[in-house]
């Protein structure tokens, strides 16, 4: 009884963690990498900041934050089953943002972006934009990019961290940031990799990126035929959003200054740290961010910790 009591809570702690990390290797020592091959789908929620101004404002004590999680958990649920039903890996979740994955043979990437793109058209035709009760518009902007990644493993026995890297995630972040609500990019990488004759696209101006209208037929290659090339898959629950102003600081300083630890003076001064390890970020205008004040690089590598 015990033995299954404890299988029911690693199910259930699995549930809420990305394959990736769950199918992992145990035997590796720390630190390690893996490269690999992959599809990625950044999905970029439009709307969040206004609403929560305007859910901020209810008279009702605990009504405002209560009604924004609820209003935004459905939303984002939605397009994470989408994402679950196409046979995508949700990696994280960054302030109104998701980046999800679909691990790949190099000989699968152009069927699987297929199937990546037939995801995000779905995607825009049923949750591309909804009404909310306080009369903002929710919508979504979608960045696909596609080639070779890393898993990362840091930590030690107690406590371990993964993260992945590469081209193709830098490619993402840039075909989101060239999107607009309602939109799906192709980064330059996975429209040269792409089935060109399917996919019809417009192109944008002075850019290797595309923007995808429609695609002619269905993909050849069924969700059906990924699993079973990647073996089981944990059943995942959709996360309870984490949401505040904090929570969409930390999504704009990974979105707007990539490669580096960031953070803001608050962040800074509760770390406890000497000030030789951080340096002053330049200020750049950032979605949905009035007055982040001082923002910090740190500069761990510079000093022995």
């Amino acid at each position: 009884m015990g033995e299954t009591q404890g299988l029911y809570k690693i199910s259930k702690l699995a549930a809420h963690v990305p394959d990736l990390v769950v199918y992992s290797t145990l035997a590796k020592d720390i630190p390690y990498a893996e490269k690999f091959h992959g599809v990625l789908l950044f999905a970029d929620v439009s709307g969040f900041t206004k609403m929560t101004e305007k859910f901020s404002l209810s008279n009702k004590k605990g009504f405002g934050a209560d009604e924004l999680t609820r209003t935004l958990n459905s939303y984002i649920g939605d397009i994470v089953s989408y994402i679950l039903a196409s046979g995508g890996d949700i990696l994280n979740f960054a302030g109104d943002a998701i980046l999800a994955l679909w691990t790949v043979e190099r000989i699968q990437l152009r069927d699987v972006i297929s199937l990546v793109v037939k995801c995000s058209l779905d995607i825009q035709d049923q949750c591309g934009s909804r009404n909310t009760e306080v009369g903002c518009q929710l919508r979504v902007k979608l960045g696909i990019s596609a080639g070779k990644l890393s898993k990362v493993v840091i930590g030690d026995e107690l406590s371990q961290y993964f993260l992945v890297i590469g081209r193709a995630v830098d490619e993402v972040r840039l075909a989101e940031g060239l999107a607009v609500a309602g939109t799906i990019i192709l980064s330059p990488n996975a429209w040269e990799l792409c089935d060109r004759d399917n996919i019809v696209i417009d192109r944008i101006e002075n850019e290797r990126a595309v923007k995808v209208r429609y695609m002619k037929r269905e993909p050849s290659f069924s969700v059906e035929k990924y699993q079973d090339s990647v073996g089981a898959m944990v059943e995942h629950e959709h996360l309870t959003r984490v949401i505040g102003r904090k929570v969409n600081l930390a999504a704009r300083l990974m979105m707007h200054y990539p490669g580096v630890v960031s953070c803001d003076s608050e962040t800074c001064y509760y770390s406890k740290l000497p000030a030789l390890y951080f340096n002053k970020l330049p200020k750049k205008a950032m979605k949905g961010i009035k007055d982040p004040g001082v923002l910090y690089q740190f500069m761990a590598r510079k000093h022995s910790m």
